[in-house]
């Protein structure tokens, strides 16, 4: 995908075709993922890592409309992901809780929008989550 100057050159350097090229990109490697993994849909997106995963957190709060107002998140995702979804989550008014997987209590899920997991994780382990 990489190799096809069309996907990222624009026709004019004032134009924004560059913008199709990138969603056409975008679409082909979701297409791909949902192939490859069999899963029913995917994500790709042009934010960083932090963003996206602040834009997950707020997706997933949005689901609920706003009826579950907190959520946890992996005392072991990158730090700076973190800063971000912390920022994010004072900003909604989303209750933060940052705190070890294996500790969280399930039995009160249904409190919770979501949780954000990393894998592998800021300090390299791979975790079995099912």
């Amino acid at each position: 995908m990489l190799e096809n100057p069309k996907w990222y050159t624009p026709y004019t350097p004032y134009q924004a075709e560059i913008s199709q090229g990138r969603l056409e990109s975008l679409l082909n490697f979701q297409t791909a993922i949902v192939g490859l993994t069999g899963m029913d849909i995917s994500n790709a997106s042009l934010l960083d890592e932090a963003t996206a995963a602040s834009e997950a957190v707020q997706m997933a709060y949005n689901v609920h409309n706003g009826k579950r107002t907190k959520f946890f998140v992996s005392d072991s995702i990158f730090p700076q992901n973190l800063e971000v979804i912390k920022t994010k989550c004072y900003g909604l008014g989303i209750e933060l809780e940052v705190g070890d997987t294996n500790k969280f209590d399930f039995s009160k899920g249904k409190e919770y929008a979501g949780m954000l997991v990393q894998n592998p994780d800021n300090f390299g382990n791979l975790k079995d989550y099912t």
